[in-house]
């Protein structure tokens, strides 16, 4: 039996990177050819939380806690070493190394870097640093996972890492539910420069709508967990602030259940990751897959999103859902699909078929093959 160690040094975030790496760890641990653990520093990995969470039963996989010093070493003691990581090099030295790499970096070079020290950024500098080193680890690696093919050819064009996709394994939210007049939109409640969903913007194109008198009794919900760290309390409180008189509500930090029930009567999704960035420039920016958009499609919700990233890859623009690219296109496009039942009813058949392509079944089946050329 082949020991197969995870680690992600990120796991209090409970993103969608750490729903991909222990989906990874359940449907490895579900072969006899594997004894499976989860490596951690914080104790903040447990079963109990998956399940809640994200669904993940997690049955059998062992979880350990260490040192984060003592965490290589197991790692490189392991036939097969799995970690994730968006700029902390890991020098692994395990039988075969796989590295799971989220962020498109676009190009980091002399120019990029003295950019950031004259904007102040010394932060990022210093990051960008350890990035380049993470890249060339990454190079050396028996398998590099990556969400989408953006992630992909981002990668080899600026960085020459060779890659392969693993979608996300997407659960489906599809059930028996009257469908009701909102727009729901799912993630990580958070500002910063990487994985902000950008909820200022579509509060502001909700708006929109309502002032213009074409909401129609329709309400935007927005679900999320949110940190209890200063900066994400100050993001939430001013988000609160800007939806104040608007049919506008926050659900942060909700179970699986709770979430379950807002996808099943949502009748349209927005995404806004990327908005305002310049993908050619800054392709990290972007959504770099897009797990809650296809979560929404399984349950027959519209998808609306930004046209950027890798949600390009997820929705057919015009037949599974829309693509847009300024505040003025996400109304307008919302505001067709609201005007006309029949063609939500047909894209919301569209938006369930597309999601079959991401479901467990496919990520499983891929997921065995890429690890059985090992």
């Amino acid at each position: 039996m082949k020991r197969v160690a995870l680690y992600n040094p990120a796991w209090r975030t409970m993103g969608g990177g750490e729903k991909y790496i222990a989906t990874i760890a359940d449907v490895l641990s579900q072969s006899s050819q594997f004894d499976v653990t989860l490596l951690a520093d914080d104790t903040v990995v447990i079963p109990d939380r998956f399940r809640a969470a994200f669904n993940i039963p997690l049955a059998q996989v062992h979880c350990r806690y260490l040192r984060p010093r003592d965490i290589m070493a197991v790692l490189s003691a392991a036939d097969i070493a799995i970690v994730v990581s968006n700029f902390r090099p890991l020098g692994i030295r395990a039988k075969k190394n796989v590295f799971i790499l989220q962020i498109p970096y676009g190009p980091i070079t002399a120019g990029t870097i003295l950019r950031r020290v004259l904007q102040g950024r010394l932060r990022e500098t210093g990051k960008d640093f350890l990035r380049l080193r993470l890249l060339r680890n990454a190079r050396t690696a028996d398998l590099v996972l990556v969400y989408s093919r953006f992630v992909q050819e981002t990668l080899e064009r600026c960085h020459g890492v060779r890659s392969e996709v693993l979608y996300p394994a997407i659960d489906n939210f599809g059930g028996k539910m009257e469908k009701k007049k909102f727009i729901l939109s799912v993630g990580r409640i958070f500002h910063g420069r990487y994985n902000d969903k950008r909820y200022d913007a579509m509060i502001r194109g909700f708006k929109i709508l309502c002032d213009a008198g074409n909401s129609h009794g329709w309400e935007y919900r927005i679900v999320g967990n949110a940190g209890n760290d200063r900066q994400s309390r100050s993001y939430l409180t001013m988000l609160r602030s800007m939806a104040e008189g608007y049919p506008i509500r926050f659900f942060v930090n909700s179970p699986y259940a709770e979430l379950a029930g807002h996808y099943r009567e949502a009748s349209i999704f927005w995404h806004g990751a990327g908005f305002g960035v310049d993908e050619n420039q800054e392709p990290e920016r972007t959504e770099h897959f897009g797990m809650t958009t296809v979560e929404a499609m399984s349950a027959g919700c519209v998808p609306v999103v930004l046209g950027k990233g890798g949600q390009k890859e997820i929705v057919r623009d015009g037949i599974s859902g829309f693509l847009w690219n300024s505040l003025d296109e996400l109304a307008e496009r919302t505001l067709s699909l609201m005007g006309d039942p029949s063609m939500m009813a047909r894209m919301q058949q569209e938006a369930c078929a597309r999601y079959c392509d991401f479901d467990r079944p496919h990520f499983q089946e891929r997921l065995m093959s890429l690890i059985g050329r090992l």
